[in-house]
């Protein structure tokens, strides 16, 4: 009888654990010396008591005298499982959220005052920088007059002399500048001598003929001074063969043109598609984003090819 007592009391030996107060505590967060978060609780102690009745039952062969209390057990781990959870919320919404909130709040006040500040800042300095480059376009300007009396540039010339934005670059040097200028004056002065050297031509070319010079000279603006003086040319030879015709008795159409001869016709061709050759420059445009379709537009549109070579300057 003894022995059958002693075989019981083994089997609830077994069966039972002390699972004990198994609840998640955390207590309220603290800042260290170094400026971080201290948070403590009972992590170590509940963690160490689960690991006990785990490695105690995670290979308990069940039977009959421990299924029970096995289901029981059960029970409690999706209770403290959910104690868990409900406690991490629960300190979330205690301490974590509510010191973001207020630091978040915090932070963006000072962020206004930082904003204004920049804001104020900035507007000086663009102030400043605006006086700086309103007096040194002033000098600019001067540079530029000098420029149109060095190389003699009338009105229609010297208006398309440009201030160019790296004049205004802090690191821009003074006479790389004037040189620039220069430059541009004396490319200027070239067309204006072109000009004026076609004028003259097609006024040599009308003279003692009756044709009014300034009627040619308004196709300068689109044609060359060679190809103007061989239509002029054309216009001549049409001219003398119809007062031949007329002085011979024959009819002459008025508004007919008059046939070219074939050498005048070829010197006139060579002289329009030498006007017509294509030709490449470089070419710099300075636009808005939104801007962009409508310069590519341009160009499609009037069968120009383009490249962009560089993004910045």
């Amino acid at each position: 009888m003894a022995k059958v007592m002693k075989e019981a009391s083994v089997v609830t030996e077994e069966k039972e654990v002390d699972f004990g107060d198994l609840e998640l505590k955390i207590a309220k967060p603290t800042l260290n010396s170094d400026k971080t978060i201290a948070i403590s609780g009972n992590f170590s102690d509940l963690g160490s008591k689960i690991q006990s009745v785990v490695n105690r039952y995670k290979d308990t062969q069940l039977t009959e005298d421990n299924v029970e209390y096995v289901t029981t057990l059960k029970k409690q781990f999706v209770s403290l499982r959910t104690g868990i959870e409900r406690e991490r919320k629960e300190y979330k919404k205690v301490y974590i959220s509510p010191a973001e909130d207020l630091v978040d709040s915090m932070c963006k006040e000072l962020l206004k005052i930082v904003d204004e500040g920049e804001s104020a800042l900035g507007k000086q300095l663009d102030a400043y920088d605006q006086r700086r480059k309103d007096e040194l376009t002033m000098v600019l300007n001067e540079y530029v007059q000098e420029a149109v009396e060095k190389f003699g540039l009338r009105e229609e010339y010297a208006s398309q002399i440009q201030l160019k934005k790296e004049y205004y670059n802090k690191t821009q040097k003074e006479e790389d500048s004037i040189d620039s200028i220069n430059a541009q004056a004396e490319e200027l002065s070239k067309k204006q001598k072109e000009y004026d050297a076609g004028v003259e031509l097609i006024k040599m070319e009308c003279e003692d003929t009756g044709f009014v010079p300034d009627v040619y000279i308004r196709e300068l603006k689109y044609k060359s001074a060679t190809e103007i003086v061989y239509e002029i040319k054309a216009d001549k030879k049409a001219r003398a063969e119809m007062k031949a015709k007329v002085e011979d008795g024959e009819k002459v159409e008025i508004g007919k043109k008059a046939d070219v001869d074939k050498e005048l016709e070829a010197q006139i061709n060579v002289a329009v598609q030498a006007d017509k050759a294509t030709r490449t420059r470089v070419l710099k445009v300075t636009y808005k984003p939104e801007q962009a379709k409508l310069i590519a537009r341009f160009f499609k549109e009037n069968k120009i090819d383009f490249e962009f070579i560089n993004q910045d300057f």
